[in-house]
């Protein structure tokens, strides 16, 4: 299941992808918000880091354990997180700037429920239509799920795709009972 996401992540995403433009260095504020997600994806973990007891050496030796290729600037986002007490947002400032990235390149991606496995060549079309459709490159992620009875449907941004027999289903319905 998705996490919710926090809107002070965005803006924090907003502008390390703004810092990450101005030096094309996107790849490496990628790695440094996929270490600070890796870091705080735990509340348990937020509360170590945040607590008292730790040092700005340890915090900072932490880090670099996790991420020992880190730079500068990117080490001080870890540093200004936890003094302003916003490690927490450590999960959706990733979220947010993935999806900025993904922006970026002219990427889209798309969720597939399908009520069955999808072989390769469905999945082929799929990201065709998706990609004609978007105008970016599209990439998926199928999950199976029986209850739809048959068909499938696809998110992609805010846009919803219903073609499941669930649905068609339940309109069905709601065209008979209007017929009564």
């Amino acid at each position: 299941m998705a996490r919710p996401r926090d809107v002070a992540g965005r803006r924090y995403a907003l502008a390390l992808a703004a810092i990450a433009a101005e030096h094309d260095a996107f790849d490496a504020w990628l790695n440094t918000v996929e270490a600070l997600e890796a870091l705080t994806s735990e509340p348990a973990h937020v509360a170590a880091l945040q607590g008292d007891g730790m040092t700005d050496d340890r915090f900072q030796a932490i880090v670099r354990e996790v991420a020992p290729d880190i730079g500068g600037t990117q080490l001080n986002l870890f540093r200004l997180l936890r003094r302003k007490r916003r490690l927490g947002l450590g999960p959706s400032i990733a979220s947010y700037f993935r999806e900025l990235w993904d922006e970026e390149r002219g990427i889209a991606r798309a969720a597939v429920r399908s009520a069955v496995a999808l072989d390769e060549r469905q999945r082929e079309q799929i990201v065709q239509q998706l990609s004609e459709q978007t105008g970016k490159s599209v990439e998926i992620e199928v999950t199976v799920e029986p209850a739809l009875i048959g068909g499938a449907v696809i998110r992609i941004g805010d846009r919803l795709i219903d073609g499941s027999m669930r649905r068609r289903l339940r309109d069905l319905r709601a065209q008979l009972e209007q017929t009564r």
